[in-house]
């Protein structure tokens, strides 16, 4: 069974109604693998980074899916990005597996996360991620 077993990987235009990407990096190419995945999310393999864009709620039904694909970026062993501005909602325990994945990075290796939720920002400090590799974009 593959890791991506529960996880819809799709290809899906970006577009921005309030103009020009917000991103520095030119939009990467997503992989045209596509799988089942729980209702209300969809997680975007990005390929050649290290990446994941997420798009819907990562709760209780969608946490499996949501943590094999965290941990499939992270074990090329590079830099992992997730780009999570069209992320509804995660809850703490999703919080957590950004930051228990993190943690299992190579020396020197990160997790950037690009345009995420206040929320998300919030939980992270509540929980206390700052010793960890997890690099948080502020727009």
């Amino acid at each position: 069974m593959s890791i991506f077993g529960v996880v819809r990987l799709t290809i899906q235009p970006r577009a921005n109604p309030d103009g020009p990407p917000r991103l520095s990096l030119p939009d990467p190419p997503v992989s045209p693998v596509r799988q089942s995945s729980p209702p209300g999310l969809v997680i975007n393999l990005i390929e050649p980074l290290s990446g994941l864009e997420v798009i819907g709620e990562i709760d209780r039904t969608t946490r499996t899916a949501w943590q094999e694909a965290l941990a499939a970026v992270a074990s090329k062993g590079e830099d992992v990005h997730l780009y999570l501005a069209e992320l509804g909602f995660i809850d703490v325990r999703g919080t957590w597996l950004i930051t228990d994945v993190a943690g299992t990075l190579p020396a020197g290796k990160r997790m950037f996360l690009h345009h995420p939720p206040r929320i998300l920002k919030t939980v992270l400090t509540l929980i206390g991620s700052g010793s960890l590799p997890v690099v948080v974009e502020s727009p």
